[in-house]
Parts: C-alpha cells; sequence; structure tokens
C-alpha cells in the first residue's frame, strides 16, 4: 500500500515504517455489534493467544490495498473497509455465516481499473457460493456471479494480459473448476478433477500456470496451459514439475528481461474432509519453489522451506476433536523490490516478512 508492506497482526492493521526496518501500527478492526465470543477468540489478545497456543497459529484477518486511501480487510462474517489508509473500519458487507476465521482466502480479492471483486469461502457443503463485485471501491457491494455446485471459490484473479478476470474453485472432483467469469456465469475452461484444484494462478504471455492442492496425493503437480488451448473442449495441460505439499499461493517478476514464477507450499495438519474415506495425508513442508521463461518453466527451484510449529494438539489430540493449524508461506511481489516472503505457523521465522531480491533470482538466471 502506497509502495509499503501492508500487514495484518490480530486484528491491527500494520504498514512497513516509513523511517526504517518494522511495522508501525496503523489502525484496528472493531468487533461487530453482531460478533459472539467466538470473534474474540480468534482475532483478540488474550484470548487468541491461549487459542493458538494449542492449535497452532492460523490465519485469522485478511488486507488488501484498493486505491492510495482505500483498504479492504476480511474477518470471520464481515468485510470491512477503510477510507483512510487504515485509521478507522467499517463493515460494508457479511460473508456466509460458515466462512473460516479470515473470512475469504487472500487470494480471492481482485481490484481492476473499473470494480472490486470478492469470491466467498463458505464451508457449509449446502451453501452456493457468490462472486461480489464493487463498483465504488468497496463501498457497496453487488453479486456478480452464483457459483453452483462448488463447494467454495478459492481465487478471483485479473489476466494482466487480457484483463479477464478469472476463478478457481473446489474442493471434491466435481467441485474443481478453473474458469473466467463472462456474463454473469463462470466460463469453465478446465475441471472435473484433482489436476484442477487449484488455489492461486500464475499468468504469462503465453500461458497460466498453477499448482494442485490436495493434500491427499502423494505428488502434486504443477500444471501449465498454453493460452491456445483456453477455449478447447478438452484442454490438456503439462505437468511441469511435481511438489510433496498442496501448492497454495503464486506471483510473478520480471528479472532482466525474464518472467519468474513462483508457488508457495502448505504443510497441512491432517486429512482432507472432502477427500477419499481411506486417505494418506502427504505433506512434508511449507515450500517455494521458483521457475523463470528461460526454461519455458520446467527448470525449478526451491528457494526456501519451512516446518509446521509443532502443538500441544499435534501429539496428542484424541479423536482429532481439537482443529490444528497449517503452516503456510504468503506470497507479495513488487517490481523493483523483488518478493517478500511471510512463513507463518511456521518452527523458525514464524510471522517475519523475508524479501527475496531480484538478484537472487538473477543468479539462477
Amino acid at each position: 500500500h502506497d509502495g509499503r508492506v501492508l500487514a495484518t497482526s490480530g486484528r491491527s492493521i500494520d504498514i512497513e515504517s516509513a523511517a526504517g526496518p518494522g511495522m508501525t501500527r496503523i489502525g484496528r478492526l472493531p468487533e461487530p455489534p453482531s460478533a459472539g465470543v467466538g470473534y474474540r477468540l480468534q482475532t483478540t489478545a488474550p484470548y487468541r493467544s491461549l487459542v493458538t497456543a494449542v492449535t497452532g497459529r492460523f490465519p485469522a484477518v485478511n488486507v488488501w490495498s484498493v486505491d492510495e486511501t482505500t483498504l479492504l480487510a476480511s474477518v470471520d462474517r464481515w468485510v470491512f473497509r477503510s477510507s483512510n489508509s487504515g485509521r478507522d473500519w467499517t463493515v460494508v458487507s457479511t460473508l456466509p455465516a460458515s466462512s473460516p476465521p479470515m473470512g475469504v482466502l487472500p487470494s480471492a480479492v481482485c481490484v481492476t481499473d473499473d470494480a472490486v471483486y470478492l469470491g466467498e469461502y463458505p464451508l457449509d457443503e449446502d451453501a452456493t457460493p457468490r462472486v461480489l463485485v464493487s463498483a465504488d471501491r468497496g463501498k457497496t457491494w453487488t453479486t456478480a456471479a452464483t457459483i453452483p455446485d462448488v463447494r467454495h471459490i478459492h481465487a478471483v484473479q485479473t489476466d494482466p494480459y487480457t484483463g479477464d478476470i478469472w476463478i478457481t474453485t473446489g474442493d471434491r472432483d466435481t467441485d474443481c473448476t478453473i474458469g473466467r467469469l463472462r456474463d454473469g456465469t463462470l466460463e469453465v475452461v478446465g475441471g472435473g478433477s484433482q489436476s484442477w484444484r487449484a488455489v492461486e494462478l500464475a499468468f504469462t504471455p503465453a500461458a497460466v500456470l498453477w499448482g494442485v492442492d490436495s493434500v491427499y496425493a502423494e505428488r502434486k503437480p504443477i500444471h501449465k496451459l498454453s493460452r491456445a488451448q483456453f477455449d478447447d473442449e478438452h484442454p490438456e495441460p503439462e505437468t511441469v514439475h511435481t511438489v510433496s505439499s498442496s501448492v497454495y499461493y503464486a506471483e510473478t517478476i520480471s528479472v532482466d528481461g525474464e518472467l519468474w514464477v513462483l508457488f508457495s507450499t502448505a504443510m497441512e495438519a491432517g486429512a482432507d474432509s472432502t477427500g477419499p474415506d481411506t486417505q494418506t495425508v502427504h505433506s512434508d513442508g511449507a515450500t517455494v519453489v521458483a521457475a523463470s521463461s528461460a526454461s519455458g518453466f520446467t527448470d525449478w527451484y526451491e528457494l526456501t522451506s519451512y516446518r509446521k510449529r509443532t502443538t500441544p494438539a499435534d501429539r496428542w489430540n484424541p479423536r482429532g476433536r481439537v482443529p490444528t493449524a497449517n503452516a503456510y508461506v504468503f506470497l507479495e511481489s513488487d517490481p523493483t523490490r523483488g518478493v517478500f516472503i511471510n512463513p507463518y505457523n511456521t518452527g523458525r521465522d514464524d510471522g517475519t516478512v523475508r524479501p527475496i531480491p531480484p538478484r537472487a533470482f538473477a543468479a539462477h538466471s
């Protein structure tokens, strides 16, 4: 936001200090009048610290920059808006009752020149997720599309080369789709299997890439689909790499004329509730991998890797009654400063924001 890293800590909104290293607190999200004790347990000290000491740290607040002064945030059932760069906040929309602690995924808000889009993430199997749209920078919201027969929306993104709005959904085979928003509906490019179970997409001039988010698959492919196949009836993505943990977040950055694609995996704490009755969890690290256009995105490098932070619920959890948190690596890129990584619920560097400068990518060219 305004050229500086924007972050959350509990319900506090922080921004990179202009005076030097570190973050400066700029505001705090309010507690909606209808919020219950669960809201305080998830977001407010000291209650949150008591919960996460047992479960591990789970993300509960997202924040996005819309323009020079406007921010959006999501927590639980609420979408908040600030018109003064985070100092004051108001509730502008309500999400489904079964939304997770952070409301929607970080990848599910998309800002264009004309509108802001948000994809809902209900956990209730009977809910029908919507893509919401705002034409006034988040003040008011309407329904741009309903997406029936899927569990929830993973990402809403803009293709930087065409301006198309892309959507990814999950989680069962029939729920998994990648497509474009067209005339109020999801025009499916591909779907129907775990191969199309993507969270965040990475766009290049010639293709779109994604990694598979399926904890019970022993190896998770990273796929590349040529733009020439976007309108094919049965597109066939190429597998350019495989990883051992579910792929969540993506970023791209151009360095010395080469485009780099980055994906981060999550080290997941347990089985997939939508997966087979008998399944094995295959998840051994929260890792960042990268490849460049120089190799056609076939030569991949591991930039960093983390293990999940161990908690009491990992050691003793009869019948799995206590929820346990995954480990993630959140990503953001800047054309001049490089890529920022945020390992979260990890055994080391938990909650830090670390830069990977452009020269680190140039070294692999």
